[in-house]
C-alpha cells in the first residue's frame, strides 16, 4: 500500500513539475514580451527627446532669425531718416537761410515721429492732471493759475510702446497754494 501511495505521490509530484514548468515557460514568454515593449517604449521615448532638442534648436533659432530681422527693419528705417538729417547738416554748412533750415529740421522730425508711430511707439498725454503711471514729478510749483496737480510744463517728454510706459514724462505739477500751508 504504501508502494501504491508512494506511486501517486511520486505522479502527483511530476504533475506539480510539469505545471510549474509550464508557468515557468509561460512567465518567460511574458518576460520576453515585456522587455520588447520595455526596448521599443525606450527607442519611442529617445526618439521623442531628440524630436524635442530639434524643435527646441530650431526654436530657438527661428527666435534669433526673427530678432535679427526685426532689428534690421527698424534700422532701414532709421536710415532714411538718417540720410535726410546728413542732408540738412550739409545743407546747413552752405546756406544763410535759417528758415529753410528750420524746415528741414521740422520735417526730419515729422519723419521720425511717424517712424516710431508706426513701430507702436507714442508720446505720452501730457495735457492735463498729473498720472503717476505716466509722469514724473521734477518740480512742484505752489499757484492760484492752474488746478491742483495740473502739468504746468514738460521738461522731458515720455513714450509708450503700444500702452506700456517705456519712459516716463518728466513734468513740473502745480499745487494749490493751500497744500503749502498744510505742509508748514
Amino acid at each position: 500500500m504504501e508502494d501504491k501511495e508512494s506511486k501517486k505521490e511520486e505522479i502527483e509530484e511530476k504533475e506539480n513539475v510539469e505545471e510549474l514548468k509550464k508557468q515557468i515557460q509561460e512567465l518567460e514568454k511574458k518576460l520576453e514580451r515585456t522587455e520588447e515593449a520595455a526596448k521599443k517604449l525606450s527607442l519611442l521615448y529617445q526618439s521623442l527627446q531628440e524630436d524635442f532638442e530639434g524643435y527646441k534648436r530650431r526654436t530657438q533659432r527661428e527666435k534669433e532669425e526673427l530678432k535679427e530681422e526685426s532689428v534690421l527693419k527698424v534700422a532701414k528705417g532709421f536710415l532714411d531718416i538718417l540720410d535726410n538729417f546728413e542732408k540738412a547738416l550739409e545743407s546747413a554748412k552752405v546756406t544763410q537761410d535759417v528758415n529753410a533750415l528750420m524746415q528741414g529740421i521740422e520735417m526730419i522730425h515729422y519723419q521720425l515721429v511717424r517712424f516710431l508711430k508706426e513701430h507702436g511707439i507714442e508720446a505720452v498725454e501730457t495735457a492735463g492732471t498729473f498720472n503717476p503711471m505716466e509722469h514724473e514729478v521734477l518740480e512742484t510749483i505752489y499757484s492760484t493759475d492752474h488746478k491742483p496737480n495740473e502739468i504746468v510744463k514738460v521738461i522731458q517728454k515720455g513714450y509708450k510702446f503700444k500702452g506700456k510706459v517705456i519712459r516716463p514724462a518728466k513734468v513740473v505739477v502745480a499745487l494749490s497754494p493751500d497744500e503749502k500751508e498744510e505742509i508748514t
